[in-house]
This record gives structure tokens, sequence and C-alpha cells, in this order.
């Protein structure tokens, strides 16, 4: 018996070849724990800022803020690429500023001076908060009880107390005298006040709550939302809607003389808007990288200009909106307010304040944008209906509900069942005089007939 030992050494080699192959040069460590995140803090912040953790006012849920005793809060805003391009940062910091590491320290931030890559490219902006935020839950608890608690006058001690019950590390800051100072003179500008004795006492006026906010949302709306928001929040629900109209010519001379163009010709011609018609509705009600720049307006103090301004100005024409005059910029400032407060309040000041905005006593009245948009509500309506009468294919489900919908596909359903059933239960010799053809052949019962 010959054996072939060339072959086998072959064999060998071409093993060890694809093993070094697909062994990496390099290889990686494990994963950190808690790997390395890129923060973009403001320019000039105090080396006393600190990066602590606070109650978010609106989710009551542990999140990250910038406190700094000269320059106030910042929040942070994370900034994610598409994940359909996924990107990464390679960081890296010299070796001399660098710490030593401590016993039982993570050694992420000493191989920081070889570099590192992250996984994502995830940034995460400081921009300016109001610190009224973190006071509203003290100022206007949630009531437990039904009915509605009456709100007694108390002191920036008891207030600012139990904000630091919520957020403990915030108690460190309040020693300090210019930023307690921010906090009380925040509290007073949303707040009833009454001097007892050398003491100020503080109670929240939702009034006064509500005028802050909407001058907020002004701000954030005269200096333009992002583009975002202004497409799908403005724009896009002003739009009237299109009809389609076909437009025959007269006569056939005028079309052979070309003074007027030949055949047919399908136009899209908006409705006309009549006043008339109009009746009071309400409107209904987060991209990454834009909601960033529309918080550091809108949770900036009041009377202060930011610098984000120029870029939320638009560089591009856009075309006018067709609507009456006003109506555009108050659907600017609900969905700033909007904005603010699905981002800040909590839901039951929300609550309060939407009941505020609707009564007849509001200082900004949103009666013809709500007119506005319920004669484009009834335009829609009406073009709906004249696009269906041509479309009979669409003319059922148009006219019915979900649960005839549904009652006839079941019915189909069990048909078809039925049907399947019986088809199986056929011998093959039926099934080949199905598909005989008897074209031209006399039925049975032709022979039965009388002379």
């Amino acid at each position: 018996m010959k054996t072939r030992a060339k072959g086998t050494a072959r064999t060998a080699a071409e093993a060890n070849e694809a093993t070094e192959v697909t062994t990496a040069k390099v290889q990686l460590g494990p994963e950190s724990p808690n790997p390395p995140q890129l923060f973009i803090l403001p320019e000039g912040i105090s080396t006393d800022a600190r990066i602590i953790s606070l109650t978010n006012p609106r989710y009551l849920s542990e999140d990250r803020y910038v406190v700094c005793p000269e320059r106030g809060f910042y929040e942070f805003r994370a900034i994610a690429a598409p994940k359909r391009t996924p990107r990464s940062w390679l960081l890296s910091r010299p070796e001399d500023e660098v710490p030593p590491l401590q016993s039982g320290e993570d050694t992420t931030e000493t191989n920081l001076s070889k570099g590192y890559v992250t996984r994502g490219a995830d940034l995460f902006i400081a921009t300016p908060i109001d610190p009224l935020f973190f006071l509203l839950p003290a100022l206007a608890p949630e009531s437990k009880s039904s009915g509605t608690a009456k709100r007694l006058f108390l002191s920036s001690d008891d207030y600012l107390e139990k904000t630091t019950s919520a957020s403990p590390a915030l108690g460190n800051f309040l020693r300090i005298e210019k930023l307690r100072g921010l906090l009380e003179r925040r509290m007073a500008a949303v707040c009833e006040t009454v001097e007892a004795g050398d003491e100020t006492m503080y109670r929240l006026d939702e009034e006064r709550l509500l005028k802050e906010l909407l001058q907020k949302a002004k701000n954030m709306a005269e200096r333009g939302l992002p583009a975002s928001m202004e497409e799908k929040l403005v724009r896009k629900p002003l739009e009237a809607p299109m009809l389609s109209i076909k437009r025959e010519e007269s006569s056939l001379q005028e079309s052979a003389s070309g003074d007027v163009p030949p055949a047919t010709s399908d136009v899209s011609t908006p409705l006309s808007e009549t006043p008339d018609t109009q009746t009071s509705v309400s409107s209904t009600d987060s991209a990454t990288t834009l909601s960033s720049e529309a918080s550091t307006v809108a949770t900036s103090f009041s009377g202060e200009s930011t610098d984000p301004a120029p870029l939320l100005e638009s560089k591009t024409a856009t075309p006018q909106i067709d609507a009456p005059e006003g109506v555009a910029d108050l659907l600017r400032l609900r969905t700033a307010l909007d904005f603010i407060c699905s981002n800040y309040i909590a839901p039951h000041i929300t609550e309060k304040l939407k009941l505020m905005l609707s009564s007849t006593t509001a200082t900004t009245d949103f009666g013809p944008l709500d007119q506005h948009l319920a004669h484009l509500t009834k335009l829609r309506q009406e073009a709906l209906a004249a696009r269906s009468l041509g479309d009979y294919s669409r003319k059922r489900a148009m006219n019915e509900d979900d649960e005839d919908l549904e009652a006839r596909a079941e019915k189909k359903r069990k048909v078809e069942e039925e049907e399947k059933r019986k088809k199986a239960g056929e011998s093959q010799g039926i099934k080949k005089l199905k598909k005989a053809n008897i074209s031209g052949m006399k039925k049975m019962s032709e022979f039965f007939k009388k002379k």
C-alpha cells in the first residue's frame, strides 16, 4: 500500500498559513465597563464647576448636570450620529496630563495616553438651563388629595430644603452666596412675596409662571425654530389641501388656431379659504442635533441673549406660508411652549397652564390659530371626499369602519377554507373530469328530452 507523504506535508503547511492569516496582529483588550465619553463644556467655566446628579424636573429621574458657582446651571444635550453611518472618536491625552493611577481605579484613564477609540460618536454638549425648573417641584408639589390644596407662604430656606432633599448633591453649592442669590431671584420672578420681619416669604403664582414661560417661548420663536420643527410642526399643519382639477378647452377651433394650449391639462389648485366656514378646534402635538439648539434658547433666562441665535437663523430662502397674518407666529409660539412644557415642566403643572391658556382671561389669544386649523381640517375632509368620488376601489373602504372590514375579511377567509376542504375531499377522477374540455358537447339532459 502506497501513501503520498508530500500531499500530507502540503496540507499541514496550508493549515499553518491559514492560521497565521486569521490571527489578528493586534489583540484587542476587553471592553471597558465604564468607557470614556466626550463632553463639551462652556468656554471660561469656573474651575469650581462640577458635574453632579440632580433630579430631572419633568421625569423625576437622576440626570447629570453642570453646576458652576459663577455661571449657573447647565444641562447635557446628546448629539448622536445617524445609525446608518457609524462613526467613532479617537481620544488621547499627553502622558504628562494623565493623573497617576490609584489603587482600584479603572485603567481606561491611563490608556488614554496610548489612544482610545470609542464605539460611538456621541457628543454631550452643556447648554444653559434655567434653575427655575429645578425649583418648580418644590414650589408646586403634586397634590395627592382630589381637592385643590391652598398653598402657604414659605421662606426660601423651606423651598431650597425641599429641593435638596430630592437632589442631595446640590446642598454643597447652596452655601455659595452667588448661586443661592440666583435661585432666590428666579423664585421671586414667579412667586408672590410678602415680608415677615427680616425674611421674605414666597408663594407660587401660576399667572406669573405662565407669563415667564410665554416669554421664553417668544424668545425661542423669534430667533427661529430648528428646521425640523419648522417643517413638521408649523409649515406642514398650515399647508392647504390640493385638489386636482381637469380643465377642458371650450372649442376645438381655438385649439387648432393655436391661441389656447391644446388637449387637457391636470392642474393642482389649492382650495379657496373662506373665513366664514372657520370653527374652533384644538391642535395636537424629538432631530437630536436641533433639539440642543432649541433647548438653549428655551431654557435660558427671558431677558438674556444667547450665542446660538445665529445657528437658528435660516440661511436659505423658504417659501412663505399661505395663512392669515399672525397665524404662523401663533403656531410657532405654541410649538415652542409645548417643547418647553414637555421637556422641563411636570405634567400636573402643564395641565394647569393649558387650562389657563384656554380661558378667556389669557394674555395670549390662540383663537385665530384654532379657527384656521379647523378651517384647514374641513378643507382636507372635503378634498378627501371629492377625491374618493372617482375612486371606486376605495369608496367602500372610505365608508366603512374597521369592524366591518374585519367582519368581511373573516367571512372571506371562512369561504376560502370551505372551498379548500371540498377540494381536498374530491377524488382524482373528478378532478380530471373538471379539467376536460367539454366545449361543443351536449349535456346528458339533452338525451332524455321528449322528441
